[in-house]
């Protein structure tokens, strides 16, 4: 398989290595400049002082030098002035008259220029300082006395500061890149484990789908440049949900990382397994075009799939659907590649489940079809499109209708009859089973208000429910329907699949429990074609079982039918629970049946679903004797004493 990094961002400069070069060019920066600011400060500081000091020694001279001057003394000036020896710096001093002559001196002569005669003051001149202090007797302006300092003492001391400013310099900028290095340590890890949650999953440890799209788009670069093609394998998992809904989220994430596993072993070295999604992987196969290699690479990843995993403690057994389209044959970019592996691996759902389909362009007609039926549906009940069928519920014993199962019927504008298969998962796929589900109970209930009020009491009418309702709290919406029509509980039933019944058990008892207290019948529909298990059977509050058809239509020849016929009927009359049959057609399908203990039924031997209108016209004629259906003498029908 690839490496551990084959789907790792490779980005030009990574965040930590711009960080650090910013963070070490700003503090060397920052160094820099401080120290500048900081050495010619104390430049202009040790200067300003240096001047200072000569400035108050040539004062001291002056003060002391007027009687000399006056008196042309050369010994008493040249005696003032040597008291100026105890400062190294200064070169040269002197006393000048009024007139300029020199009266006496100190060191080496010097040119003064730029100190005017006379003139307190000071100035620069290369390397040196000079100031001059005028000298007075009384208010009378006498002469001058000029020295003149070296500044080399000065620069020295500048020196040895930028000497020291740099070392600092140093050894605060090797500890500001021992920080910005801990930093970027801390930073690139972080960098690290973003890049890795980006393209891989950290449940199963394989490439997320970002990581997915990238490998697509590299595959798609390489066709025609050493390249015929490559397969794209779709692979969902059928009714994993119910695996975390009944075992928790945590074995459910055991099963994933055990199941990628599976697939990442069953597949060739080059091929790579990615998580698409909550409970979708998808397989990039490089080098497969043909058919036979499609079915090839699908009946691998059922292999994969066909034992079960032990898990936690429980055996589990996982099915999937799969879908496999191929480009360049069946797409001609990545969207639409993932597109057609999509619609495959629908189209192996609406097979039943656990099959491998591979993908066909009448497919995305059918897609297409079902996105049209989907944005129909939507709008059906405004304009008006639905209706309810009504199919009679016969008890067996007493051979009369106790009350009838809602059907949903949708006639399409252009479509005409739409069946019920057909629209009813796509409500269930969209969603848009609940606000359908919501008008079959609010229109159920209204008729049945209305047969009460037209008299005919004790019927009751059965509606069945999705998972999706149940969610959204199905006692809320079963209160509503009741207070929206004014219904009579007791004549309200409600049916639950078994699928639906095992997810999420908590909330469902509390919810079926709910409707319970109302006087609300509850029945599993469809038993036998499920997962459930007795233990769910037993803490569920519900009054009926229903048996699926699939065990009726074959009764009584088929001894597998009739065995699990009846051990559903001696299950339920354990339980307490009347059992209903369906799809019962035959009048030896009806005996068997009564035969074993079966409570009621219903099917064509009785009724093909009709209009309210006519379970009406029924019950009007209840009194009457002879047979209920139209034309139903010589039929075989049984004539009906309805209630």
């Amino acid at each position: 398989m690839h490496d551990a990094h084959a789907f790792r961002a490779r980005p030009g400069r990574r965040l930590g290595d711009r960080l650090t070069k910013a963070l070490v060019t700003t503090a060397g920066a920052a160094l820099l400049v401080a120290g500048l600011i900081f050495d010619a400060f104390v430049y202009v500081s040790l200067r300003d002082a240096m001047v200072d000091d000569l400035t108050v020694q040539a004062r001291i001279v002056a003060e002391n030098s007027s009687a000399a001057i006056l008196f042309d003394d050369r010994g008493a000036a040249s005696q003032t002035l040597a008291g100026l020896q105890a400062a190294p710096a200064i070169l040269y001093a002197e006393l000048s008259n009024e007139q300029g002559r020199v009266v006496g001196s100190y060191g080496a002569a010097q040119s003064l220029r730029g100190a005017p005669p006379g003139a307190a003051g000071h100035g620069f001149a290369g390397n040196r300082v000079w100031v001059s202090q005028p000298v007075h007797e009384g208010t009378r302006s006498v002469g001058s006395v000029h020295l003149v300092a070296t500044l080399d003492p000065l620069y020295r001391r500048v020196a040895m500061h930028v000497a020291i400013t740099v070392l600092a310099a140093i050894v605060a900028f090797a500890f500001a890149f021992v920080l910005v290095l801990r930093i970027r340590r801390d930073i690139d890890a972080t960098e690290s484990r973003l890049d890795y949650l980006a393209h891989y999953d950290p449940v199963t440890g394989l490439p997320n789908r970002h990581a997915a799209n990238e490998q697509i788009e590299r595959l798609i670069s390489t066709v025609g440049r050493g390249s015929d093609g490559f397969a794209l394998m779709l692979l969902d998992l059928d009714d994993f949900k119910s695996v975390n809904d009944t075992l928790g989220h945590a074995v459910g994430d055991q099963l994933l990382r055990a199941l990628a596993g599976r697939l990442s072993g069953c597949m060739r070295p080059v091929d790579v397994a990615f998580r698409f999604g909550g409970d979708e992987f998808v397989i990039l196969a490089p080098g497969i075009t043909g058919r036979t290699q499609l079915e090839v690479l699908g009946h691998q990843a059922m292999r994969a799939l066909r034992d079960p995993i032990m898990v936690a403690g429980h055996e589990v057994r996982t099915r999937a659907s799969i879908g496999v389209a191929q480009f360049p044959a069946d797409a001609h970019d990545a969207a639409s590649l993932v597109r057609a592996a999509d619609t495959a691996m629908y189209d192996a759902k609406a097979q039943g489940k656990n099959i491998c389909s591979i993908f066909r362009t009448d497919m995305e007609r059918g897609a297409r079809a079902r996105m049209r039926l989907e944005s129909d549906l939507r709008h059906a009940i405004a304009r008006g499109e639905l209706r309810l069928l009504y199919q009679p519920i016969i008890d067996l014993k007493q051979h009369r209708m106790v009350g009838v199962e809602a059907l949903l019927r949708w006639r399409h504008p252009e479509l005409g009859l739409v069946p019920p298969t057909e629209f009813i998962a796509i409500a269930e796929s969209s969603g848009i089973i609940v606000d359908i589900g919501q008008w079959v109970l609010l229109t159920a209930c209204r008729q049945a208000r209305a047969w009460s009020d037209a008299g005919h009491a004790g019927v009751h009418v059965a509606v069945n429910v999705s998972a999706r309702q149940i969610r959204r709290g199905l006692r809320a919406q079963v209160d509503d329907a009741l207070a929206a029509t004014g219904a009579d509980p007791h004549a309200l039933a409600i049916e639950i699949t078994e699928h639906s019944m095992v997810e999420d058990i908590d909330s469902n008892v509390a919810e079926l429990a709910a409707l319970g207290e109302l006087g609300i019948q509850v029945a599993v529909d469809d038993f036998g074609t499920g997962l459930s298990s007795l233990a769910y059977l037993k803490r569920l509050p519900i009054n009926k079982l229903k048996i699926d058809r699939t065990f009726v239509k074959d009764l009584p020849q088929d001894a597998d039918d009739a065995a699990i016929a009846r051990a559903i009927v001696s299950m339920a009359r354990s339980l307490g629970l009347t059992v209903v049959a369906e799809g019962v057609e035959t009048e030896a399908q009806r005996d068997f049946l009564i035969a074993q203990g079966c409570e009621c039924a219903q099917g064509f031997l009785y009724s093909p679903p009709v209009d309210a209108q006519v379970i009406e016209e029924l019950l009007q004629r209840h009194t009457r004797p002879g047979p209920v259906w139209p034309g139903a003498a010589g039929s075989g029908r049984v004539p009906l004493r309805l209630a």
